[in-house]
């Protein structure tokens, strides 16, 4: 109000101005045609100025909102201000769009909006990985027809008010099947919220977990079978013959003994699964030394019945726990003696391989089949159903031997042919100069 105030004020300075000279040299006529010339080009300013704006919002760019003079100069400024903040207003708007789609698809599930006819307005892309959908060709589709599966249809189909909150379906991929858990809940008005959730892992970790229960139950069942019917002879048969008495007694003592290890096997598997790599009791110690060690255990359990050699570098240290990795890696041993036929070879070696150290145990024993390479570091897995009872293991050597060398950055490596053996390998990271004792 002030602006347009001064405005017409400064007109009609302009007009007095203009008005009194022109009327001591000629009158009120000659007065009368100044104001008309000055007020047509008064009218004649605002028309350009009131075309140039009109020409501008046509076309709102920025950079091209006009210049002007008098009133129309705050006017343009006061269009260029909004227009810078429309601007900064729209990029803050884009910034934040484009955050929330990144904390959408960083959720760990997926999310779809469907409109009343089923059809997808949204969706972001981890629903469609679970769902097995074409993020870009399935946007707007309708989504009972992408997923023909019964149960999902009744599922869509049912009243919110009565349908279940949640549907567990199994898809397929072409890899794998996969297990997803379905929520839907109201959205707005007409709208519905479809959250997915991939419990495949979860379904997993449960069968593994029933699985290994199952093992171990099994496990411990049939020496204690043995031992609980030897018991029962003995006391149902107090003159037993001292040697058979003595037979039965060794009998369960061997049983007891396969129980007791089992044990051992499974706390060292579970300290070793919560340890989780820390640095908790690691020390630098003689890598030389501990494969010289373990050499020596497995020559004593072959007691002769196979051809034993070794190949050990000498001043190898490494930075570690000792008694993971002589667990780890005696298990390999261990396995080599058990399962190589006597009169076989077994070789152990430790080479320098400059910033690595690698430590490998080949034998010529009867080799494992390719299918059952990728499972044998499964706990109780056995390639051959009976073999690990007749030779003595608890199932468990390969598992503790993998999650001992994982606490040390390290991998187990496995190579096997039918009929020609097998090697296990691993490298570990050896430990700088300035940490060797």
């Amino acid at each position: 109000m002030n602006l347009m105030r001064r405005h017409l004020l400064s007109f009609a300075a302009l007009l007095l101005a203009a008005a009194v000279p022109a009327y001591f040299l000629g009158g009120f006529a000659a007065v009368s045609g100044v104001w008309s010339l000055l007020l047509f080009a008064y009218l004649l300013l605002h028309w350009f100025h009131l075309a140039r704006l009109i020409r501008w919002l046509a076309n709102p760019k920025l950079r091209l909102v006009p210049r002007g003079y008098g009133i129309w100069d705050s006017i343009f400024n006061t269009l260029l201000l909004q227009a810078k903040s429309r601007k900064k207003r729209k990029q803050q708007l884009g910034r934040s769009l484009q955050r929330f789609n990144r904390v959408i698809d960083a959720m760990p599930d997926g999310v779809i909006i469907l409109d009343q006819e089923g059809r997808i307005e949204w969706m972001n892309r981890l629903a469609a990985v679970h769902l097995d959908l074409d993020f870009e060709k399935d946007q707007n589709g309708i989504l009972k027809n992408l997923i023909r599966t019964p149960e999902f249809h009744n599922f869509l189909q049912q009243p919110l008010d009565t349908a279940p909150p949640t549907l567990k379906i199994r898809l397929s991929d072409g890899l794998k099947p996969r297990s997803v858990m379905l929520t839907r809940t109201a959205f707005e008005t007409r709208l519905e919220l479809l959250v997915t959730q991939d419990i495949s892992a979860v379904e997993q970790l449960n069968e593994t977990r029933s699985a290994f229960i199952a093992n171990v139950s099994h496990e411990l069942r049939t020496p204690l079978t043995v031992i609980s019917g030897f018991l029962e002879t003995l006391a149902d048969m107090p003159d037993l013959p001292p040697h058979q008495r003595t037979e039965f007694i060794g009998l369960m003592q061997q049983e007891s003994g396969r129980m007791l290890n089992l044990i051992t096997d499974l706390l060292t598997l579970a300290r070793l699964e919560n340890s989780g790599g820390g640095e908790t009791q690691k020390q630098t110690f003689s890598l030389s030394a501990l494969a010289e060690q373990i050499c020596a255990e497995g020559r004593a359990l072959s007691d002769g019945r196979h051809q034993f050699h070794s190949h050990i570098a000498e001043n190898i240290f490494i930075h570690g726990t000792e008694t993971e990795l002589h667990s780890a890696l005696g298990n390999l041993v261990a396995n080599a003696v058990r399962y190589t036929p006597e009169g076989g070879s077994i070789t152990v070696s430790l080479h320098d391989n400059g910033t690595a150290a690698e430590f490998s145990v080949h034998d010529t024993g009867p080799g494992i089949a390719p299918e059952h390479l990728p499972h044998l570091t499964e706990r109780f897995y056995r390639a051959d159903a009976g073999r690990n009872r007749k030779n003595g293991g608890t199932g468990l050597g390969l598992a503790i031997a993998k999650h001992a060398l994982a606490n040390h950055r390290a991998v187990l490596n496995i190579s096997s042919s039918v009929g020609e053996g097998s090697t296990f390998s691993t490298q570990l990271e050896k430990a700088e100069a300035a940490e060797q004792p």
